[in-house]
């Protein structure tokens, strides 16, 4: 979303549609964490919706927040007087399977560089026949994200498994 000028409204709501025997529980980076009733007595994790960021005119971050009413999501923009705009706020979230396009952040990316001897030594761990795909896919993953930290970009990767880098213009301006 995009607060153009100061008498733009500074709060967003977002229905967020979240189907039966699914929730929401806030998690320590100022997101949610949506989790699915497996029908078995357990859940699971599937999905996030990341820390809430704004952004003026100028680069500097806004102070913005997220709460919960029912099944929308309200984020709240702080605007001042030193605030220059346009602001721009813009909520991120995964859920489910992998069905496009994942992209992940400057510190996501810069992790996934630095774990990729740490995956390499689990797949290690797995039995014959699955270890030449999996341990291809987290040198690729693990190439690429090295790459893109080296450009000072994010990883990305596609459904089918392809990774990349991409700049802030791209992945809903999350690469920051």
């Amino acid at each position: 979303m995009t607060l153009k000028d100061k008498d733009a409204p500074t709060e967003q709501r977002f229905d967020l549609q979240i189907p039966a025997g699914a929730h929401l529980a806030a998690n320590d980076s100022g997101g949610y964490d949506i989790f699915q009733d497996t029908g078995k007595g357990f859940t699971t994790l599937k999905g996030t919706i990341s820390a809430p960021w704004a952004k003026d005119a100028n680069g500097k971050d806004v102070a913005t927040s997220y709460k919960l009413e029912g099944g929308t999501l309200v984020q709240s923009i702080d605007t001042n007087s030193t605030t220059a705009f346009p602001v721009v706020a813009d909520p991120h979230y995964t859920w489910g399977i992998i069905s496009g396009t994942v992209y992940f952040n400057k510190s996501e990316t810069r992790k996934i560089a630095l774990g990729g001897g740490l995956a390499a030594t689990i797949i290690a761990s797995i039995p014959a026949g699955f270890t030449t795909a999996a341990g291809i896919t987290v040198a690729a993953i693990t190439t690429m994200a090295n790459i893109a930290q080296s450009h000072k970009k994010c990883l990305k990767i596609k459904s089918y498994g392809k990774p990349g880098e991409y700049s802030g213009k791209q992945g809903d301006g999350y690469c920051r």
